[in-house]
């Protein structure tokens, strides 16, 4: 470990602190003044000796430098979706505005800044909140590596989400809506609207993930759609795979679908496009789901809505948190009570009536 003095050419003094890395290997700073160069230098003696110290060299990493390297160390553990939406985040909002960046340079002022930006360009915050979380991301992992001492993604404004008005559907909506769709989906509406299955779920299901003796139904493979290519995987969480009971009615559906088309092969697809492929959802949307829902005078409903129904009749007939998580496959119950806790209209009237029943008629 050194200072030392020189002059440049132009006759400028510089001071260059001489250091090493805890492995050997040399490395070098240079500043204007000795001041600057002594605190530097007793800096990066306490950092080492206290186990915080940095490369410097990573911190002069680009950030496309390391999106590059992240990206290539964790693309064969992501799903595809993962894939896609990590690209297309920091391929269409970081990359063009900090790519060019030094890691240890980025500051969260950057960051706001680009938040900030996405917001004007009018982006939903949802989609700006997913495009922060691969940025966040991708910066926690360059904490993990030791190439920056902290995230800049700290203290950051993200704008807040827009509250939608959530429909719950009544059963006479739901029948309508299934008669409405035919007969080679209606089985469809009624495992969104009654069991709560999403869509992935449902479209990924096989004949032998209905047990009808047992009245059980298994979610273990969900369909996802990353770059135009549809892949049929694992679902996403483990809390994801559930086995649920069949209530009658629904097994009869099922029974009924699983007869009307002769599905004898359990690895057969329980719903499949015309070619017996895996169902496209945006082809599903426009060309069937849509149409049924005009038809059945429901404009506005879709199929996460049926999920979102299924979900608060669960919790409005007595269902509680942590059931409601497990049937939704939810990591968390507190993300049910956050989602799904308000009730139906018919439930507040219900619970109206016991309670005046309690106060007036005790």
């Amino acid at each position: 470990m050194s200072i030392d003095r020189r002059v440049t050419k132009s006759g400028a003094v510089r001071w260059d602190v001489r250091l090493r890395r805890p492995d050997g290997r040399a490395y070098k700073r240079t500043f204007r003044t000795k001041k600057e160069a002594e605190r530097y230098e007793a800096t990066e003696i306490a950092d080492k000796a206290r186990g915080s110290w940095i490369d410097p060299q990573g911190e002069r990493l680009t950030v496309r430098e390391w999106f590059d390297e992240w990206f290539a160390t964790n693309e064969h553990s992501w799903r595809r979706a993962t894939i896609a939406k990590n690209r297309s985040a920091m391929g269409k909002q970081w990359l063009p505005r900090l790519g060019a960046h030094e890691m240890g340079a980025i500051t969260p002022r950057h960051v706001q800044k680009v938040v900030n930006e996405m917001v004007a360009d009018g982006l939903n915050p949802a989609t700006i909140r997913t495009y922060y979380g691969a940025f966040n991301a991708m910066m926690n992992a360059a904490v993990d590596m030791d190439i920056v001492g902290r995230s800049p993604c700290r203290g950051i404004k993200l704008p807040a989400p827009r509250s939608a008005e959530k429909r719950v559907i009544t059963p006479d909506e739901l029948h309508a809506l299934a008669d409405a769709i035919g007969p080679k989906w209606r089985a469809m509406v009624y495992l969104g609207g009654v069991m709560g299955l999403r869509f992935g779920e449902v479209i990924g299901l096989e004949v032998g993930d209905v047990d009808t003796d047992q009245q059980l139904l298994s979610i273990t493979k969900a369909v996802a759609e990353s770059g135009g290519q549809l892949d049929r995987s694992n679902v996403k969480t483990a809390s994801s795979v559930r086995t649920l009971h069949l209530p009658d009615p629904m097994l009869a559906e099922l029974q009924a679908h699983i007869e009307r088309y002769e599905l004898d092969d359990p690895k057969a697809l329980l719903f499949a496009d015309s070619t017996g492929g895996m169902v496209r959802a945006s082809n599903f949307r426009d060309r069937v789901f849509l149409p049924a829902v005009t038809a059945a005078g429901l404009d506005g409903l879709t199929f996460h809505g049926l999920r979102h129904s299924a979900a608060t009749i669960w919790m409005s007939v007595g269902a509680d948190a942590r059931t409601v998580q497990g049937l939704l496959g939810h990591t968390d119950p507190k993300l049910v009570l956050r989602l799904y806790a308000h009730l139906a209209d018919d439930a507040v009237r219900r619970g109206g009536d016991l309670a005046a029943a309690y106060y007036w008629n005790a």
